[in-house]
Formats: C-alpha cells, sequence, structure tokens
C-alpha cells in the first residue's frame, strides 16, 4: 500500500517527493513547524504513488524534501 499523500499547501512547510515521472511535489506532511524536527526511517523502499500522474515508484528516505512550497517550486526543474 502506497504512503498516504496530503493537498500541497503553499506558502507553508510541505514535506514530500517531487514525483519521478511528472516532476510534481506531492506531500505527506503540512504546516510542520521549521524548528520541528522530524526523522523519517524505513528498512527499505517507501512505495510512494504520486497524485498527479498515478505512478507508483519505491522511494528512499533519502529522497524526501522539506520545502516552504511556492508557485515557483511546485514542480522540478531538470538542467
Amino acid at each position: 500500500m502506497p504512503l498516504p499523500t496530503l493537498k500541497r499547501k503553499l506558502g507553508v512547510s510541505n514535506i514530500g517527493f517531487y514525483c519521478s515521472e511528472c516532476s510534481e511535489f506531492y506531500a505527506f506532511a503540512i504546516e510542520v513547524p521549521d524548528d520541528k524536527v522530524v526523522e523519517f526511517t524505513a528498512d527499505g523502499p517507501v512505495l510512494t504513488k504520486c497524485p498527479f500522474c498515478k505512478a507508483e515508484v519505491d522511494r528512499r528516505v533519502n529522497e524526501i524534501k522539506r520545502l516552504v512550497l511556492t508557485e515557483a517550486n511546485k514542480r522540478a526543474t531538470h538542467s
């Protein structure tokens, strides 16, 4: 079963992943205060499902991103 996601929210701290297929950011935690330490551990890959393109991908905890979501960073930019 994929990790549940939440509706991402602009202007506040979001924790999640950028989709490796469509590049959209999707969140599994929002409005986490910047001074709150959040630690994620897993014995192996975590199954995720992008709510935008529906791609299911095994992800590693070191891929988790914490950011204040803006219009400019809702999608990953590739150089």
